[in-house]
């Protein structure tokens, strides 16, 4: 039999790791880590508000299985995954948890009565190619300042290709949780993980519950193939866009009159990619 594999960012297992009652316990870690809340401060409860984990909707278009949960003080959180680079992420996510708060409110409702958001993007791409750091959290500030006007919504983006580590022994624990996310530690520096962050031995033991569940892996293969085509969709249409604008560039280019060889470079085409679309363009 083949052995089963797992990718650990598939948002199907995400979810039923870390959405669930039963591991509780490893969604508080993981969030007392991203906001630095210590013993004295950490949130001790959290309560899931999308159980669900059917991964299409009723038209059978893919889905996106976030976790929406709140904690001790009714603080919402709202955890995503995204894999393939998505520019618009942060726009995304401020609409999503805008909505979040709104929602919140009724009518006669008082504002004060209103608690904070708090979005977690967890991310296997880089968005923020100018900043080195993989934790980056973005607030309501005042410019010029570092006084917060409002505590009310807040992102965090963790970019997991900027973790980088010389020495696994070192890590600190939300590295230690970036590390197993994103699946690029072998079995052994996996080994030191659970050593410096033992809770995270709870993940691996569910994921060997997972990989044995047929039907469970059935629906995560059925993820796979779905996120799969979409991204394949995806590419093909910035492929055909990226085709199409150099196809205009050459264009305009041949009729300011450049030259090919300089077009060519331009556009990053052969001189004979070139002289095919300088023909057509003259028939």
């Amino acid at each position: 039999m083949k052995r089963r594999t797992l990718n650990r960012l598939n948002d199907y297992f995400f979810k039923r790791l870390m959405g669930d009652d039963k591991r509780s316990d490893l969604t508080l870690r993981f969030l007392n880590l991203i906001l630095n809340r210590t013993e004295k401060n950490a949130f001790k409860h959290v309560e899931f508000l999308n159980p669900e984990y059917n991964p299409l909707t009723k038209d059978e278009k893919l889905a996106i299985l976030d976790i929406k949960a709140s904690v001790d003080d009714k603080t919402f959180v709202n955890i995503e995954l995204q894999v393939s680079r998505q520019n618009y992420m942060p726009k995304r996510s401020m609409f999503y948890i805008s909505r979040m708060f709104s929602e919140q409110m009724v009518k006669g409702q008082d504002y004060e009565t209103l608690k904070p958001v708090i979005g977690i993007n967890l991310l296997d791409f880089n968005l923020f190619d100018d900043i080195d750091t993989w934790h980056n959290v973005a607030r309501f500030k005042l410019d010029n300042t570092d006084k917060v006007l409002t505590d009310c919504i807040s992102l965090h983006f963790l970019e997991l290709p900027k973790l980088k580590y010389s020495d696994i022994k070192k890590v600190k624990r939300l590295e230690a949780w970036g590390a197993y996310f994103s699946g690029r530690c072998n079995q052994e520096e996996l080994e030191v993980l659970l050593m410096n962050e033992p809770l995270l031995q709870k993940a691996v033991s569910f994921e060997r519950a997972f990989l044995n569940d047929d039907k469970m892996y059935r629906e995560y293969q059925q993820r796979e193939d779905a996120i799969r085509e979409e991204t394949t969709k995806f590419n093909r249409v910035k492929r055909e866009a990226k085709a199409e604008e150099k196809l205009e560039t050459v264009m305009n280019s041949l009729k300011a009159g450049l030259s090919l060889e300089l077009i060519a470079q331009i556009t990053n085409l052969s001189i004979d990619e070139v002289k095919k679309i300088s023909k057509q363009v003259n028939k």
